[in-house]
């Protein structure tokens, strides 16, 4: 078993993807049909013997509640283990601008209460496999007070704007964290995945809250830069960053090439996620996929292309569905033709018309929205 206690956290109010936030907090978005962005963060900390979760929700928790329920589907043992849900409490405030410094400080005692001696905190934004027992060796070993996740990226002019980046010296002790503003091509992208002992978690916390309302903990860890032993551990593998619309649609069509979607199904490493005992999808009227990912229920009697497609969808007949991501209980109409869009959970295209975003800049459907 790992020593530490995973929590699953949420960003600052510069990760914003407009639209779909507005009905969701972002661990809950829906990703390849069938996943949510927080399988990924839990069953990273399941597959490393991590089985006391908690995960803070910055946002309307509810769909969150249904989907991760008792936490059993992740493979978390439940006489010895706990996964909890930790809404944020915003005093009257918006959710939205409230920060991650001032939840850990409402909930700080059930930290400390925890028999783990450590914390692995990771974002529900960022995806990738993660095996914190491995890390937790590494922090131990190295003497670090405190350890940041980061892997070196050479794309760093066009993409991750906005998301943090590190300054570290030759001995990879972290010199400071800034943001990135799309000024340099080599960067060193922090995972925001942070392993530190429970007292250095809670003097941090505390401190912060000193300091400032507005502190996040990326900003206090930035302050302590200079007077604490924070290092960069160093991750090779592949990254999904989801901090805009762009690149939700990126990583989840990036899914669609077998290499990428060895990630998914691998049986060393499985991502776990509440399975729906539903009809497999059907095809009907001469309907056809290719390229795509087709959930279960589906009623296929269009031509859906280069697609992903979520639970309980109905494609009408002479549809054409093109480099979309359809999200589950959507109905499209016969003769629809859609082209790099995003439609919402429980949406309908009613009407035989076109709908075209771009590959840049993808058209949002909203939920619920007759079209």
């Amino acid at each position: 078993m790992c020593n530490a206690l995973g929590i699953i956290t949420y960003n600052d109010s510069s990760v914003y993807v407009e639209g779909m936030q507005k009905y969701r907090p972002i661990a809950g978005f829906s990703f390849l049909g069938r996943y949510r962005l927080v399988d990924f963060a839990i069953s990273n900390m399941s597959n490393s013997g991590i089985d006391d979760i908690q995960i803070y929700v910055n946002g309307n928790p509810r769909s969150l509640i249904d989907h991760v329920g008792t936490g059993r589907h992740y493979n978390i043992n439940s006489k010895h283990g706990h996964l909890s849900l930790v809404p944020v409490y915003t005093d009257g405030g918006t959710s939205r601008f409230t920060t991650d410094i001032s939840c850990y400080a409402e909930n700080i005692h059930a930290v400390m209460e925890n028999h783990n001696d450590y914390v692995v905190i990771a974002p529900a934004n960022m995806l990738y496999k993660g095996n914190y027992e491995e890390l937790l060796k590494q922090h131990i070993e190295s003497g670090a007070e405190v350890s940041v996740l980061y892997q070196h990226v050479d794309n760093a002019k066009e993409n991750y704007i906005g998301c943090d980046v590190l300054q570290m010296n030759k001995q990879r002790g972290v010199l400071s964290i800034e943001q990135n503003l799309g000024n340099y091509k080599s960067r060193y992208l922090s995972l925001q995945t942070y392993i530190m002992s429970k007292e250095i978690f809670k003097t941090l916390v505390e401190e912060a809250q000193e300091t400032s309302s507005m502190y996040w903990f990326k900003d206090i860890l930035n302050d302590k830069c200079v007077d604490m032993d924070i290092r960069g551990l160093n991750y090779r593998g592949h990254i999904y960053v989801i901090n805009d619309l762009k690149s939700y649609y990126e990583s989840n069509m990036e899914f669609l090439t077998e290499e990428k979607m060895k990630d998914i199904n691998d049986p060393e490493w499985p991502v776990y996620t509440r399975t729906s005992d539903s009809a497999p999808a059907i095809y009907l009227n001469g309907g056809t996929a290719t390229g795509s990912l087709i959930s279960n229920g589906c009623e296929i009697s269009g031509v859906v292309k280069n697609s992903i497609v979520g639970r309980s969808c109905k494609i009408g007949k002479d549809a054409l569905i093109e480099n979309c991501i359809i999200m589950p209980d959507v109905e499209i109409a016969d003769g629809a033709h859609l082209k790099n869009v995003i439609v919402d959970k429980h949406s309908k295209i009613t009407k035989k018309k076109d709908l075209a975003g771009l590959e840049e800049q993808p058209l949002y459907i909203g939920r619920r929205e007759n079209v």
